[in-house]
């Protein structure tokens, strides 16, 4: 109950830091400022009954501090409240020996972790099935190799809970395609943020499959589909739409959202709040 408190009185801190990024001392600089609050209410139509109501706020911090001109420190941490509070962090070194050349080394985001949502953006509260199947950070290191302005290329190795794992990816015009093989399996992905439509699509070696795609229409009006394949009890095959809204001042933005699961025969509605 403390917690909630105290992040509701940060909220005005919150808004007013989304101006950022702005410097802290000479090194330090607050780069990002998270605060989310995301209600959900399931209802079963063969039965028309309440199945359950989720409510979840997330407040979040990124800071870096500058070591030099080639090297830096960074950190995060999100707190998720909710049902089932929980806490997200990640700390690492960003090097940067070269102009097309960065390498990221600590507890951080895997290359095939790069196409989820950092915890410390607006979609991470919302992410789809698709991009909750990818793997979370780790111990890692990865190399990013810029070879144009819309080219690069990443190798990584990361250590997954008992296992390493080699990573690749590369990238090009928005489009991002990772994944990583271990000695026991193997995953892809890949995601783009293109001029009318989003997607994420993740296969695994199981044969599971996970996709995800939001068209962008007018007046913020985003039709979704989220499936799973092959259908199992607990596969998500979710259609639905979202209506995207601003506030005057532009710092509260967010959407009213229904949605129906072709596999449970839920309907779900939500609505997203942010700044």
């Amino acid at each position: 109950m403390r917690i909630t408190i105290l992040c509701l009185l940060l909220l005005p801190l919150l808004a007013g830091a989304q101006k950022g990024p702005f410097a802290l001392t000479n090194n330090i600089k607050l780069e990002r400022v998270f605060a989310g609050f995301l209600s959900k209410t399931y209802v079963l139509v063969d039965t028309p009954a309440m199945v359950k109501n989720v409510s979840e706020m997330r407040v979040a911090l990124m800071l870096t501090d500058s070591l030099g001109d080639k090297c830096s420190f960074r950190i995060f941490g999100a707190l998720t409240l909710g049902k089932h509070s929980y806490s997200n962090s990640s700390a690492e070194f960003i090097l940067k020996p070269a102009k097309k050349v960065k390498i990221n080394v600590g507890y951080t985001a895997t290359l095939t972790t790069d196409l989820r949502p950092n915890p410390t953006t607006s979609e991470s509260l919302i992410e789809s099935a698709a991009q909750a199947s990818i793997i979370g950070a780790r111990p890692t290191i990865k190399v990013q190799y810029k070879w144009t302005d819309f080219f690069a290329t990443s190798l990584g190795y990361s250590y997954h809970d008992s296992i390493g794992a080699l990573h690749a990816g590369l990238s090009f015009k928005g489009v991002r395609l990772h994944g990583y093989i271990t000695q026991n399996e193997y995953f892809l992905s890949s995601d783009g943020k293109l001029k009318f439509f989003e997607y994420t699509l993740t296969y695994r070696n199981s044969g599971i499959i996970s996709s995800a795609i939001f068209l962008k229409l007018k007046r913020g009006i985003v039709p979704f589909i989220d499936m799973q394949f092959p259908k199992s009890q607990n596969s998500v095959e979710m259609v639905g739409i979202r209506k995207y809204f601003a506030g005057k001042s532009n710092e509260v933005k967010g959407f009213l959202a229904a949605g129906y699961d072709i596999n449970t025969k839920i309907l779900a509605a939500q609505l997203y709040l942010h700044i």
